[in-house]
């Protein structure tokens, strides 16, 4: 195959990457999910029930039919249990830094609470309550700072 200027040009086919898959509705029974695949099915929407999650049961079809579908629902199944909860699964927790699936809450409200408590007894026995409120505001900035959970493996903390 020659070009507009005469040389030779070579064609490069691109293939089709697969759509992703995407949740439309999610159900609380699988025949529910059922219904609302045929509707979607008899408006020439492929999708697929997924059921392995044990508390729902998903309906799913390729990104670029998403919107269309979720209209086609509104507009065509008749109103099921739809459930609430967001799709995203809460997957098991892994330290950022080692990859250990042992955290933990890093217990900052415990320690903030020991060091006001501590903070106070002193500022009060000593008679220097602004001393106790200067120690109190810094340590609720460290705490703050520190994260929220601990892996157990390597000590490290994160939000």
């Amino acid at each position: 195959m020659l070009d507009l200027n005469g040389r030779e040009a070579t064609l490069v086919t691109m293939t089709a990457m697969p759509d992703p898959l995407v949740t439309v509705t999610a159900y609380s029974a699988p025949a529910d999910a059922r219904v609302a695949q045929g509707t979607l099915d008899s408006a020439g929407i492929e999708s697929l029930v997924d059921d392995s999650l044990e508390r729902r049961v998903k309906v799913r079809v390729q990104n670029v039919d998403a919107i269309r579908a979720g209209d086609i629902l509104t507009a065509r199944c008749p109103p099921l249990s739809e459930i609430d909860e967001p799709d995203e699964d809460e997957g098991q927790q892994l330290c950022l830094a080692c990859g250990s699936a042992e955290i933990a809450p890093s217990g900052r409200a415990r320690m903030f609470l020991l060091i006001v408590v501590m903070a106070v007894a002193m500022g009060v026995a000593t008679g220097m309550s602004h001393a106790a409120f200067v120690a109190i505001s810094i340590s609720a900035v460290v705490l703050l700072i520190s994260g929220r959970w601990r892996c157990t493996h390597c000590g490290e903390t994160w939000d």
